[in-house]
């Protein structure tokens, strides 16, 4: 972990006991601790220093509740390293599927809403029939 430590394992494998001292035990809590604190503030000044990215990963999932990869490289951009070139054919793949999941939706509810539209102008040419039904009969 540190040199003031050792290369030495201090792992519990004989049960409760330590097989190291309450001095040694202390400075192990204190080196965890300052791991821990310095990976918080490491991550603290990424989250920062991308936060509109974030939101704007937040907003996509707030709009879509699910997102996939070709989402997350859309906002955040390429990752830092290289993906491996099946993984790139698969992720355009994906995308390529995603829009034509969306497009077929997109599709099914204006057929949606165009049956509803017939139909609601039944409903009327019925109602106006009754009317017309009703006078003439009102007439006899």
């Amino acid at each position: 972990m540190v040199e003031s430590l050792g290369t030495i394992n201090y792992s519990n494998q004989e049960g409760y006991q330590k097989a190291y001292s309450e001095r040694t035990g202390k400075m192990i809590d204190v080196e965890v601790r300052k791991i821990i604190d310095q990976q918080y503030r490491e991550c603290k000044a990424l989250i920062l220093e991308h936060k509109d990215k974030l939101e704007l990963l937040a907003e996509r999932l707030l709009e879509k509740e699910t997102i996939a990869l070709p989402d997350i490289v859309e906002i955040l951009g390429p990752r830092p390293f290289p993906l491996k070139a099946s993984l790139l054919e698969y992720l355009e793949e994906l995308k390529e599927r995603i829009n034509e999941d969306e497009k077929e939706a997109a599709d099914k509810k204006v057929e949606e809403e165009t049956d509803q539209v017939p139909s609601e102008a039944a409903e009327e040419d019925c109602s106006i029939e009754k009317s017309s039904e009703d006078k003439e009969q009102k007439d006899k």
